[in-house]
Parts: C-alpha cells; structure tokens; sequence
C-alpha cells in the first residue's frame, strides 16, 4: 500500500530503471487505492482513498476540495456496505427521547443525586456519580439547548469533590432495549458498525468519553472526545465505532446496549479507546474530571443519535407524540403532561369511580404496553399523597388500596372493604425501566 504521486516525471533526466520505479509507486498507488490512515497529500479530482483509520472507501470531489465517503468497510467480517445502510429508515435513532423533550417523572424539577445511585432526569435518560466528598451534585431538564433544540438534560455539581478516588465517576446514560438493537448482530461475525452524535456544553474543557456498552457491562468501548470552549454548545460526531462480535448481547426486552457520557472517572474504569475490552470501562486515562471536582461545575447533553452504519447522520426529529409514545412504553402517568406526579389540588387524569358495598377496584388501563410488567404508584388527586386514594365523598384520603392484577397492559387498584355509594379516585404512575 502506498501514497505516492501518480504523476509520472516529465521533465529533466531520469533513468529508464527510476522510471520504471515511478511507474510501479504509482501503479501500487492505483491498485490500494492510496490506502492509508490519512488523506493523500496532493489528492486528484476523483482519486479514490481507502481510509484506513475509519475503514471508509472516499472518492475526491470533482471540484477537489472534499473527500466523499462512498462504503464503509469491516476489515474484521470482511463485509462492505452503503453509507447509508439502516439510516435511512424510520426510527434509525436508537436512542429514545435524545432531545430530552420528555420528562414525565419530574417535568423540569431538579433532582438532587445520592452518591451510588442512579436516578432518571428526562425520560430514559438517568444520571449518576459516585463520590465520598462531592455533595449537592443535581440533575434536570433545562430549556437551554443549541439552534434546532429546545431542551437539555444538565447536570451541576455543588460542592466540587476534593478529589477522583479510583472509584468515583459521574455519567449520564441511557439503557436501551434487546429488541431495538437486535439486528446490529452484536456478538457475532456480521456485527455492524454504528455511529454517535450528540451536543455538549460544559463549564470545563478537556477529554470526555462516550462508551457503549452490553447490558452486562462486561463488554465496553469507548471513543475520547474534546471538548474545546467553556459554555459553548458544541456538536461531537464519533462515527464508524465497530460492532462487537464476542461477548453477549440481549435481544429481548431487557438491556440489550448502554449508551454514557462520561463526565468524570476514576483508574478502575479507565480503558484504552478504540477497541472493544472485556469489562466495565468508561474511559480513557486522559479523561478530564475537573467537572466533578469542581464546584458550581456544570455538564450538558441534547441532540443525542446513536444510528446503524459508518456515517452519523442528522439528528433524527419525531413527531412529539411518536416520542411520548416510546417513552411510554418504560414509564405511564396518569398526569398530563406538564404534570409532575404527587402534584395536588385534584389535576385532570385520574381514574374515578363509585363504589357498592365491600370490595371495590379501579381498572387501570396503559395507553402503551409496558416492557414488562410495571411497578405501580398511586397518588391522592387531592393532597398528592403517594400510595393514598381520595375519598371525594367523604373529602379525605383513604389508605389500605393496593395495586394488583398488574401486566403489561394494565392493573387493577382497589381495596377490600369500600364505602358504599361514594367516590373515589386516584393517580397513578407504571414504571418498566431498568
């Protein structure tokens, strides 16, 4: 493989042995298609180029200014395939809610992380950290967000860590299901590359990480990006990322794959990037965690897209409803939207009904089948009390109801004993995520 001119010498005095040599440089040029891990210095006007570092087959433009990319190539299935091979299809984003428009649980409010445990911010986007001396570290959704988005999820850090202990990190990560990532084949021989985008403001610059991993987190690979400006929205492209063809992978309703952003991480998961490692890995040594030791230090995420094939392509816009839809399928409220449940004062939603003598349920019924069967909170439409109906006759809240009968596509509320002839009503949330 070479790169050498393909412009044979035309002038001055050259032996008929260095001509031959000149002939050969560039017929083996021609022939590997200047493969290599850049671009050829002195490129022509639809030369071809084997970009080894991306695995991508590039054609010059005509005007010679840009390179094309024509094919992507898995060097380890030995497998070629169309830029735009499973994106141009609905639903190429295999992310949910990656404009964080969506935030049922907590619409917009902040959330105060405990140290060790995960908690979700906008719908199936969680956030968590690790620390023993940062503290006050919240998430929420915010409306800042770049030109073409109108939400982010944000994360600030109150009192900055004194410093990263081995252990410590702070991510912000979305499992995805088994179904959803079926087809990318991860595991096997004819795993296909996929591609990452996504927007980043942050009040730090320096090395951050992406990382996918399987829902075992036995299987990790991460790509470093910079992040250039403090307080500036910037776009990160990491395309090309290879499937992985060892490890196992669900394709079922569980979590199949796991998408973070790593925003701080200690040495025992740091990794080298670029390669598929056996363990739970969530960064490169390089890695900035000045985010997480800093006080007042903020981090945010929008426009994510996570996309089959080598190229990442436009952030894919839903129609709200089409979002809201696939949200619902790991978390259901019976609030509108706007809502935040445990809200008071008798909001519009609830379920409603009137009871004879002894026992008495309240169907429940999803708008869209849950992942599984859902853990059940019911609220006082009244007072907002969780686990609490309200007796609208009797103007109180009422204990000793439970949730029973649940499956994927409802549940029953009820209590054994009821007041005849009176009302009552409830709120309610269903939870399938993971």
């Amino acid at each position: 493989m070479s790169q050498n001119s393909l412009t044979l010498p035309t002038t001055g005095t050259v032996s008929g042995l260095q001509m031959t040599q000149y002939a050969n440089n560039a017929l083996d040029t021609l022939n590997s298609l200047a493969s290599g891990a850049s671009a050829p210095s002195s490129p022509e006007a639809g030369q071809l180029w084997h970009d080894t570092t991306n695995n991508i087959l590039k054609l010059r433009s005509l005007d010679n200014t840009q390179w094309i990319p024509l094919f992507y190539l898995n060097e380890t299935a030995y497998l070629a395939g169309s830029p735009s091979l499973g994106q141009i299809n609905a639903n190429a984003n295999r992310l949910i809610n990656g404009a964080m428009l969506i935030d049922q649980a907590n619409e917009g409010a902040s959330v105060t992380l405990a140290s060790g445990n995960a908690a979700y911010i906008t719908d199936q986007w969680a956030a968590q950290y690790t620390s023993s001396t940062a503290s006050g570290v919240a998430a929420q959704r915010v409306s800042d967000a770049p030109a073409g988005f109108t939400s982010s999820l944000k994360v600030t850090v109150g009192t900055g860590a004194s410093s990263v202990a081995s252990g410590d990190f702070l991510i912000i990560d979305q499992p995805i299901e088994g179904y959803n990532v079926a087809d990318l084949g991860f595991g096997g021989s004819n795993a296909v590359p996929v591609s990452l985008s996504f927007w980043v403001k942050s009040s730090v610059t320096g090395t951050f990480c992406a990382t996918i991993q399987n829902g075992a987190f036995n299987r990790s690979y991460i790509s470093s990006f910079t992040i250039t400006a403090t307080g500036t929205w910037q776009k990160i492209t990491l395309p090309n990322l290879p499937g992985d063809v060892a490890g196992t992978w669900n394709v079922n309703a569980s979590s199949g794959m796991v998408l973070l952003i790593t925003v701080a991480s200690g040495a025992t998961y740091q990794s080298a990037a670029g390669t598929w490692v056996g363990s739970n890995s969530l960064a490169v040594s390089t890695q900035t965690n000045a985010v997480l030791t800093t006080s007042g230090a903020t981090f945010q995420l929008t426009g994510a897209m996570l996309n089959a094939g080598a190229f990442c392509t436009p952030f894919e816009k839903k129609l709200f409803s089409a979002e809201l839809e696939a949200c619902q399928r790991y978390y259901e409220k019976s609030y509108d939207i706007g809502t935040a449940p445990g809200a008071s004062g008798n909001t519009p939603g609830i379920d409603s009904g009137v009871a004879s003598t002894g026992a008495f349920v309240m169907p429940n019924i999803f708008k869209v089948t849950k992942r599984a069967d859902p853990s059940i909170t019911f609220y006082s439409p009244s007072s907002g009390t969780s686990g609490k109906v309200y007796d609208v006759t009797g103007s109180t809240d009422i204990s000793g109801w439970t949730a029973f009968d649940i499956g994927m596509k409802g549940s029953l509320i009820g209590v054994a004993t009821a007041t005849a002839s009176h009302q009552y009503e409830v709120h309610w949330t269903a939870s399938a995520r993971y």
